[in-house]
């Protein structure tokens, strides 16, 4: 496993970046995966995921997963690649670590009282149940070099 889920505490800190990013535009989607690549030096620490729906209510699957998926967009932030798409297939073997309700036009972050360590070659998607044409994700980033 290269993704580990810790409880938030104020004694380990770490710089941290904020990525906002919007999806709109394209066709719908229902999974966003956030991957540290396996050549990446660093660990990366997650500690907000915030998730906004501008079309309707939703659920949200936060999942660690063992897929190595290629996006055909990607966008890098932080050391992390975050690609999106719409994907019809069920995962295997897969962890699912949260399940969030989302309501429209209102922010939820899905790290709420947890953070998440990403070493390299390992990834996090977020499931959503109904897809999606608009929304934003917000992440906070920190990285240490190993």
């Amino acid at each position: 496993m290269r993704v580990f889920q810790f409880k938030k505490d104020n004694e380990y800190k770490v710089d941290q970046d904020t990525f906002d990013m919007k999806i709109e535009g394209i066709n719908k989607i229902n999974c966003i995966t956030i991957d540290n690549p396996v050549q990446n030096n660093c660990l990366c620490v997650i500690n907000h995921l915030v998730c906004k729906f501008e079309g309707n209510k939703n659920i949200a699957h936060l999942i660690i997963t063992n897929d190595d998926k290629q996006f055909k967009d990607t966008t890098t932030f932080g050391g992390l690649n975050i690609g999106y798409k719409y994907d019809k297939g069920e995962t295997l073997d897969n962890l699912e670590i949260d399940i969030v309700n989302i309501d429209i036009n209102r922010a939820i972050d899905m790290l709420e009282e947890y953070s998440l360590i990403i070493l390299p070659g390992g990834n996090i998607q977020i499931k959503l149940e109904e897809p999606q044409e608009k929304m934003s994700l917000q992440i906070s980033v920190g990285k240490e070099n190993i």
